[in-house]
């Protein structure tokens, strides 16, 4: 429960929002997201891929890896990779204070890392009719992590899926 603890803040908080608001309902097929910025670009990504979220730790660096590969962090006795999205997809941060970014930990069978964005706003509920398999536009960076996009409040909420990023080689062979 520790390592999910932030998560589950921003999950109540949401559902309390949610209860205020009146739009608390029983409906069927929710679907939950962490929603991120990165370079300005707001994303959401699938709580199931989504371990936890963490202020930036101390790290150490790693020799001869590529730019965007922050280092390693001991994270509850865990080495977690951390890796910087906005420099991984050639993209400038918006976010010039490195104490107010977060880190979303991937944690699969076999993928663990860190990725550095420029904040999180918190959890989104979604129905799935709000679903529609469109893709982003195709000269977005993000387009190859891309997995549709949720139509709420007139507002599109792209889908990032660190799954998809996982099985990117560009991203898994960090070595210079």
């Amino acid at each position: 429960m520790a390592s999910k603890g932030f998560i589950e803040l921003l999950r109540l908080a949401d559902l309390a929002k949610a209860r205020q608001s009146g739009r608390h309902s029983l409906q069927q097929a929710q679907w939950l997201g962490v929603v991120f910025e990165v370079a300005g670009q707001r994303l959401v990504a699938p709580m199931g891929e989504v371990s936890e979220v963490l202020s930036l730790p101390n790290l150490t660096t790693v020799p001869l890896t590529q730019p965007w590969m922050l280092g390693v962090a001991n994270v509850r006795g865990r080495l977690l990779p951390l890796t910087d999205l906005a420099k991984f997809l050639s993209l400038a941060s918006q976010q010039r204070r490195q104490s107010l970014k977060k880190v979303l930990v991937i944690d699969q069978p076999s993928f663990f890392s860190g990725l550095l964005v420029d904040s999180v706003l918190g959890i989104q509920q979604f129905s799935q009719s709000q679903y529609q398999a469109e893709p982003m536009p195709s000269d977005s960076p993000f387009v190859r992590y891309n997995h549709g996009k949720f139509v709420k409040d007139g507002e599109d909420w792209f889908i990032f899926m660190p799954s998809l990023l996982a099985q990117d080689q560009r991203y898994i062979d960090a070595a210079l």
